[in-house]
């Protein structure tokens, strides 16, 4: 019982290790794959306001720090264009993964905990952090839903007019009339849930320009 007290004490002093040492081997090979110098690396975090000194970087990549600080992890993922998941979980190579000392799990798990993604079956609360994220992600799926359906709608019109006089004219016409339609629901959807965000007291991103006339006072979906 004693042993097996021990071996459970120097799993917890040695995981803080082990996650800096896979975060390490995350930052040497994706800096090797853009090309960096860690001088590079070392100015691109200086660009982002959070200083780290080339040699730190070294330092971290051979093993010689034994954790990182928050801000570090965050500035040296985001410097190397790196999702700050992908910095702390190996996506690639293996099944599971020391999440904390005491929970190994496997690693889309992992990752998915980090995210904020649902998982299977499990529904977020109302109002937790989870929910809240995926009000988010909602709102992306529309602003790329409105985007595709708006374009196809302008696109079928263009058609249409180039078509005038031809056969295919009338053909062209409805197609292009069933779009709009379509594209007026995706971008009223989108306002609805924007409106909604707002009174829930978050706030959406800004639309893209194509998609301004959303929320422009004189748009035909304005409320």
């Amino acid at each position: 019982m004693v042993l097996y007290s021990s071996a459970v004490e120097d799993s917890k002093m040695q995981w803080p290790s082990a996650l800096t040492a896979r975060i390490a081997q995350t930052i040497k090979t994706q800096r090797g794959q853009l090309g960096m110098t860690t001088a590079d690396l070392s100015s691109a975090c200086e660009a982002r306001g959070v200083p780290i000194a080339a040699n730190t970087i070294t330092k971290i990549e051979k093993g010689k720090r034994d954790s990182l600080k928050l801000e570090e992890a965050i500035v040296l993922a985001h410097a190397l264009d790196l999702p700050l998941v992908a910095l702390l979980i190996p996506l690639m190579g293996q099944a599971d993964i020391d999440l904390l000392p005491n929970v190994t799990t496997p690693v889309w798990q992992a990752a998915a905990w980090i995210t904020g993604e649902d998982y299977p079956g499990d529904a977020p609360h109302p109002g937790s952090a989870r929910a809240v994220l995926a009000v988010f992600r909602e709102h992306d799926v529309d602003v790329r839903t409105a985007l595709i359906s708006t374009r196809e709608a302008h696109n079928r019109r263009l058609q249409a007019r180039q078509a005038l006089g031809s056969a295919r004219y009338e053909q062209l016409s409805r197609r292009a009339e069933e779009l709009d339609r379509m594209a007026h629901e995706d971008c009223a959807r989108l306002k609805a849930l924007r409106d909604q965000m707002r009174v829930n007291g978050l706030q959406p991103a800004p639309l893209p320009a194509a998609l301004e006339f959303v929320e422009a006072p004189t748009s035909p979906i304005a409320g």
